[in-house]
C-alpha cells in the first residue's frame, strides 16, 4: 500500500473526529488514549486477548477517575484500529510505535497508555499469576511520562489475576498513578 493512501486514511479519520478533539481540549485536562494491551509473555494464548481488552478498559476508567485526565472513548479507538487493520491486514500494526503516535494525534490525545503482559502462569488450575507493565507515553515526543508494574494472584481464574495485576500496576506501590501522586 502506498504512503499516500495511508496518509489519506489518517487525514480522513482525523477530519471525522476533529469536533470531538476540539471539545475535549476546552476542559484543560490532558487527553489520554488507552491502547489495547498486548501479551508479550513467552507463552502466547488467544484466551488472554478478550481479557486484555477488559483490562485496558478498566485501566482507562481508573485513569479518568483521577480527575486529572480525559480518556478517549474506546469505540473511537476501535474504529481507527479496524481501519488500520483492514488496510494493512495485520493485527500487530497497533503496536508499531509510529502508528501508535499517529493514532494518538488522530484522536487528539496528548498521552497514550500502553500495557503489556510480561508473564503469566497457572499451577494446576488452583493458582493463577499475572505480571503486567503499563506506560503512559507523550505522543509528541515518544517519551515515557509515567510507568508502573504489577503482579496479581488469584485462585479463581486468569482474568481475576490480570485485574489484580492491573490494579497493582496502576495503584500499587510501584503503580503508575501512585507515581503521579508522588509515590504515596
Amino acid at each position: 500500500m502506498s504512503m499516500k493512501k495511508v496518509f489519506g486514511i489518517f487525514c480522513l479519520l482525523t477530519f471525522l473526529f476533529l469536533p470531538l478533539n476540539c471539545s475535549a481540549a476546552s476542559t484543560g485536562k490532558p487527553r489520554v488514549a488507552v491502547i489495547p494491551f498486548e501479551n508479550q509473555s513467552p507463552r502466547q494464548s488467544s484466551v488472554l486477548e478478550g481479557d486484555l481488552d477488559r483490562i485496558s478498559e478498566d485501566i482507562g476508567i481508573d485513569i479518568e477517575q483521577t480527575g486529572k485526565f480525559n480518556v478517549v472513548d474506546r469505540t473511537q479507538l476501535k474504529q481507527i484500529f479496524a481501519e488500520i487493520q483492514l488496510e494493512h491486514g495485520e493485527s500487530k500494526i497497533f503496536f508499531d510505535p509510529s502508528t501508535i503516535n499517529q493514532v494518538g494525534k488522530m484522536v487528539g490525545a496528548e498521552y497514550l497508555v500502553i500495557g503489556t503482559v510480561n508473564g503469566y502462569r497457572a499451577k494446576k488450575e488452583e493458582r493463577y499469576t499475572a505480571y503486567l507493565s503499563v506506560r503512559m507515553i507523550r505522543v509528541e515526543t515518544g517519551e515515557v511520562f509515567l510507568s508502573g508494574r504489577g503482579e496479581g494472584v488469584s485462585k479463581e481464574n486468569m482474568l481475576e489475576a490480570l485485574r489484580k495485576a492491573a490494579d497493582d500496576s496502576i495503584n500499587g506501590k510501584r503503580g503508575m498513578l501512585t507515581m503521579l501522586r508522588g509515590g504515596k
